[in-house]
């Protein structure tokens, strides 16, 4: 059974991370988020996910948290297709969507756009980030 949970320990919050994801990350585009990504090799396998909203973007913050809210809300319902992929594999995946769109979508926008981003992720990133991870372990 799957666990719709996204409990603190899936949260980046450490100010280390952040600068790590800002200064070192690799970043790609599905509309309406810019993702920056690090997969560093761990003991075990973890997903760390943030979301940020520039306030040059949206000015004002009831709109910004509706925004996180419901992006954190469409990753948690679909963080399965990325956890399945990568489940037994020693790494660690810090991901941060930063919001760049103008205006409030609804929900069923963001949601697409959260699945296409894990898939895209999978498809193109991930899959040579773990043979990376892979050669180097061996």
């Amino acid at each position: 059974m799957k666990r719709y949970t996204f409990s603190k320990k899936e949260h980046i919050c450490k100010r280390n991370e952040f600068k790590q994801l800002v200064l070192k990350g690799k970043s790609f585009y599905v509309f309406p988020f810019r993702c920056v990504y690090i997969i560093n090799s761990s003991n075990e396998y973890k997903v760390k996910f943030a979301v940020t909203v520039p306030k040059r973007n949206i000015q004002q913050a009831a709109k910004r948290n509706y925004i996180k809210r419901i992006t954190r809300e469409s990753y948690r319902l679909n963080k399965h297709i990325l956890h399945d992929y990568i489940e037994n594999k020693p790494i660690e995946v810090l991901l941060l969507c930063i919001y760049i769109h103008k205006n409030k979508l609804p929900f069923h926008t963001v949601e697409i756009s959260i699945k296409s981003l894990l898939n895209k992720m999978i498809n193109l990133d991930l899959i040579n980030e773990l043979k990376n991870t892979n050669n180097n372990a061996n």
